[in-house]
């Protein structure tokens, strides 16, 4: 019997000494139960206890209060002078944010059976931002600031009675985000120093000057029924606020236990406030940095070409070409890298050299200079109202790919030394999409087809019914697969192995530790495995299982996965929905509204993306784990890796399953 991703909470004490009263306890991978799994039982898995929420992305904390306002000043003028329609204005909007981040400590089990026996393999501590902190020595909340300045012109020219012309320029300056009293740690990733706070945290471009240009002409000679339309710009965005803000984030006391005295549970917090010493050289301090160069905004150039063509019968068709160029979006990567391991003669275990030695621990940084790319094809097919019948029809096929979405998407590089190695499909790339609606008035009562003589009371009961539909469709949203892969492994090199020097996650006195991850990253943990030749990696026969392990296998140490990022596609999606509704006329000046909505008629089942898609660590100390190069098996692959395990699940409308409303609603 397995057990996978199991969270009890409030649970009395499990063990001497150990109190887990209010305490969230996570138990990840596959455990044997005890009597139930035979040997081994309970020596699988890690526990991470804690009552803490997700503070960002690499720690947890008890909470993160804030206060927050923005004020814009605004003035826009319009004016119209002869064939021109002009606009100005401007805008100028400063932000402000006062918060705290309060810290909370957590601790890492190996297994189930170290955490049975009080022995953890790692404590994250972290302090409040408002307190005393040992690197600037200030206190009390973040005090953040930023302004944004945006000025803008445009002008709509009627150069003729079928041209015309649109064309303005728009500019935009976002000052650098920054805590007033230099409450804050900033560390050079170029030297592995900290840098005095007053300064600049990252750049900011004044060049933003975004001008745009668009013509539309309806042409004589094609009787004025087709219209060509052209456009383009440069625009701007400032990035996320929780991007900038990282130097005072990590302005207090932050370290990363993983041997001595104060490795147990609970930990000594005391001891550890009295003991830090910002100048320790095995301090384990994990900042979080800025690469130099590191600058705002984003930048985006738009350009569309379409043409619209009124067909007969109110039909009107609009084929459209859309593309952007997407510039300086945002990175983010990992430094102090690991440029060495030796092994203890004694022990076996790794002694790991950094970039900048063991004061810092491995640091998240951040920057600039990510590049994506959309192209699309998009048709519009529209019918008004007429003759009781309307519709609306669109296609659009399109292509996101890149090396970075953007600032909303945060995910670190999976080569710490190459960013263009991600370039591979953006997280919201939808090959395909359709869409139609239609609404059809019944030709039944009077002054229809049928029954047009009908008496009054025929006419209220059965005249005036609408009939409506509409599909929605589209292909699969991308899945990232990715494989837990630890920075470092062991060589087995005794004599007599049955697997000739293999691979292990630990060492013994007669391994020899090798660099797994080149560089490491392993605090962010986005790793890829390598794509087996010749392999599907999507399972086509119908059922639950979607993705195929056997696609896969582990890299070689020293070296990377070669899947591309997001290089797969998820399990599409389809859904019918219908509707039926009337008016019942009361006088002249009411009316009572009955109206019938199915979604889902059909009941499809529209999956979402397998709930895991990320492979096991399968090395181990055995000699039935797999090796480097060798396809996973199912059961290596860990849990429910690649299965379909829930649907696209709404309360109301896409991706619930069949529901039925009805509705009365009173018109005057």
């Amino acid at each position: 019997m397995n057990a996978a991703k199991t969270r009890t909470t409030g649970i009395g004490p499990t063990a001497p000494g150990i109190d887990l009263n209010g305490a969230a306890i996570v138990l990840s991978g596959s455990v044997a139960l005890s009597g139930a799994g035979g040997t081994g039982a309970g020596s699988a898995g890690i526990a991470i206890p804690t009552g803490l929420v997700r503070a960002n992305s690499a720690t947890n904390g008890r909470g993160q209060p804030y206060t927050n306002y923005t004020l814009s000043f605004i003035d826009n003028l319009s004016l119209i002078k002869a064939a021109h329609s002009m606009k100005f204005g401007v805008e100028v909007r400063p932000i402000r944010m006062l918060t705290d981040r309060q810290g909370g400590t957590t601790y890492t089990f190996s297994n189930i059976t170290s955490f049975l026996a009080n022995q953890p393999s790692s404590i994250q501590f972290l302090g409040d931002v408002s307190a005393a902190s040992p690197f600037s020595g200030k206190s009390g909340f973040l005090d953040l600031r930023q302004a944004y300045y945006i000025g803008y012109a445009q002008d709509e020219w009627k150069l003729r009675p079928n041209v015309t012309l649109s064309y303005g320029l728009r500019y935009e300056f976002y000052s650098v985000l920054h805590e007033i009293n230099n409450h804050a740690v900033l560390f050079n990733m170029m030297n592995g120093i900290l840098s005095d706070p007053a300064q600049p945290w990252y750049q900011s471009s004044k060049n933003n000057w975004g001008p745009r240009l668009g013509i539309s002409w309806l042409p004589d000679a094609l009787h004025g029924k087709t219209v060509f339309r052209i456009g383009g710009g440069f625009f701007y965005g400032p990035g996320q606020t929780e991007d900038q803000l990282q130097p005072a984030e990590s302005d207090r006391i932050g370290t990363t236990i993983s041997s001595g005295p104060l490795l147990a549970f609970p930990l000594n917090t005391q001891a550890v406030i009295a003991n830090y010493n910002v100048n320790d050289p095995n301090l384990a301090f994990q900042p979080r940095a800025y690469a130099p160069g590191y600058s705002i905004p984003e930048r985006i150039g738009s350009y569309t070409f379409s043409i619209q063509q009124q067909l007969p019968s109110s039909t009107v068709l609009t084929v459209a070409y859309v593309g952007q160029q997407e510039r300086n979006l945002f990175l983010r990567s990992v430094t102090n890298k690991i440029i060495g391991v030796a092994t203890n003669p004694t022990t076996g275990a790794a002694i790991v050299t950094r970039e900048f030695g063991n004061r810092f621990a491995e640091v998240d940084y951040k920057t600039s200079g990510g590049n994506a790319h959309y192209d699309s094809l998009q048709s519009t097919l529209s019918r008004r109202f007429s003759g009781g019948f309307t519709l609306g029809a669109q296609y659009t096929w399109s292509h996101n790919i890149g090396d970075s979405g953007g600032s909303n998407e945060a995910n670190t590089a999976a080569n710490n030394y190459n960013f263009e190695a991600d370039h591979g499909n953006n997280t919201f790339d939808v090959r395909h999409s359709f869409n139609f609606s239609s609404l059809f008035e019944l030709p039944v009562g009077k002054g229809r087809k049928f029954m047009t003589n009908a008496s009054s009371m025929a006419d209220a009961l059965l005249g005036g019914w609408q009939l409506g539909g509409i599909v929605n469709a589209r292909s699969g949203l991308p899945i990232e697969v990715l494989i837990t892969r630890p920075d470092v492994v062991f060589r087995d090199t005794r004599d007599g192995s049955i697997v000739a020097n293999p691979i292990l996650v630990s060492g013994v006195p007669v391994t020899t530790a090798i660099i797994n991850t080149p560089g490491g990253g392993n605090s962010r943990n986005i790793r890829r495995p390598d794509l087996a030749p010749g392999v599907n990696p999507i399972i086509e026969s119908a059922g639950l299982a979607y993705i195929n392990p056997a696609a896969f296998s582990i890299p070689a140490p020293g070296t990377f996965g070669n899947l591309s990022r997001n290089a797969l596609h998820g399990p599409h999606f389809a859904q019918l929905d219908f509707t039926l509704s009337k008016r019942f006329g009361i006088g002249e000046q009411r009316n009572l509204e009955f109206r019938s909505e199915f979604y889902n008629i059909l009941n499809h089942a529209n999956f979402a993306n397998p709930g895991s898609t990320r492979l096991a660590n399968a090395l181990g100390t055995g000699n039935n784990q797999l090796q480097p190069g060798q396809p996973f098996t199912t059961a290596a692959a860990g849990g429910n890796f690649g299965v379909l395990t829930s649907t696209v699940a709404n309360q109301v409308g896409l991706g619930t399953n069949r529901q039925i409303q009805f509705a009365l609603r009173l018109n005057f």
